[in-house]
Formats: C-alpha cells, structure tokens, sequence
C-alpha cells in the first residue's frame, strides 16, 4: 500500500468505490480528472483488488442502462451494473461525476464478500442516494 495524492492520478483514469446511505455501492471513475476522495488515495490498491474481485462474481441482474463502447473495450460500467452496483464517470477535464450505468436490482453492500465490503466502507457518502441521483457535483463528495 503506498499513499497517493491527487497529483500523482491526475491524467490517468482510477476507479474507487463508495456506498451510500442506503448501503449500495457505486463505482467512480475519474476519468483522470475527477475527484479522488483521500480514503481513497491512502490506498487505491486496496480499491484495484477489490473491482477485480466484483467483476470475478457472476452477473445478479441486468444493467438498466450502460454505455455502449467501441468493440474489443473491457466495458467495466456495464460489468458493475450487471453485479448490482451504480456506476458514475467524470470528465478528463474533471467536473462532477455522471452515472453512467444503473442496475435493475442495486445490491447492498451487505450483500458483497467481506473482503470487498471492507474496502467499500472506507468512501461513505451517506449524504448521498446513488438510486436518486444522476449527478455528483466535488462539493457533494467532499461533504
């Protein structure tokens, strides 16, 4: 584990995760922009494990909607819809985040391994429902 500052990711795309105050979990990308939350950057090889191991899970619903990307691109937003979880992008020139991608059926994050819900519980926004927002402006992460 090795600390990270917001410089150190800026121009290159991360991805972290949070949960909300409804216990379902989101995926962010920066996009080499976006926010990077600090509990986040104290250890985003904590959240590289943990997105691997929920794409190694097997599908538990249909994406209500993702992007659809060029053919032979790993479409990570549609793969993390497709296990529950919301996705949100940002810009490569930053500004708020967008959701991306919804799942039919959101999944709690107790209902994640322990492993992953470890590392989930380190970004709670519990200010935020993920399944009523289209949007995420910084000022809303920062809260």
């Amino acid at each position: 584990m090795v600390a990270k500052s917001a410089e150190d990711i800026r121009g290159r795309e991360f991805d972290w995760l949070a949960v909300d105050s409804d216990g379902y979990v989101a995926l962010f990308s920066t996009a080499g922009a976006g926010y990077a939350p600090a509990e986040f950057l104290r250890d985003t090889d904590a959240h590289d494990a943990a997105i691997e191991h929920i794409l190694a899970l097997s599908a538990s619903t249909k994406a209500r909607f993702a992007p659809q990307l060029a053919p032979g691109l790993k479409n990570t937003w549609l793969l993390v819809a497709e296990r529950g979880l919301f996705a949100f992008d940002s810009d490569p020139i930053g500004g708020p985040y967008r959701l991306v991608a919804a799942p039919e059926l959101p999944i709690r994050i107790t209902g994640l391994p322990n492993s992953i819900a470890a590392t989930v519980r380190l970004v709670s926004l519990g200010h935020l429902r993920f399944a009523e927002v289209d949007t995420v402006p910084e000022e809303k992460l920062r809260e």
